[in-house]
């Protein structure tokens, strides 16, 4: 746990975006799959961004192609899943993203 950060979890999107506008957007950074992320109904990224453009949003996919929309969306870092995905390679990248603010490397993966 990083000092400083309160991690919640939701199992869908919609009830992250509930919790996002309870508390006005004051969150340092999301983290979502790939199926949550190109939901047109929700939009959720895009809804983020407008309540609060400062979020990160971390977006772990599954196929190449759609890293373009979900960057046209609003993510700011996204990257693929790999068959043997690893806690640590998530927390590094996470750590990585909140600590430089700054878009990661486009490494086409997580390792």
């Amino acid at each position: 746990m990083v000092k400083g950060f309160e991690p919640s979890k939701f199992t869908n999107g919609r009830e992250c975006l509930k919790r996002f506008k309870e508390i006005d957007g004051n969150v340092d950074t999301v983290v979502i799959n790939q199926e949550i992320a190109l939901d047109t109904d929700l939009m959720l990224i895009v809804n983020i961004k407008r309540i609060n453009p400062g979020t990160k949003i971390f977006v772990i996919a599954e196929e190449e192609s759609d890293k373009t929309k979900m960057y046209e969306y609003g993510a700011d870092e996204v990257a693929l899943m790999p068959l043997s995905l690893s806690p640590k390679d998530v927390s590094d990248k996470l750590l990585l993203l909140i600590s430089k603010g700054n878009k990661l490397p486009d490494t086409n993966d997580l390792v």
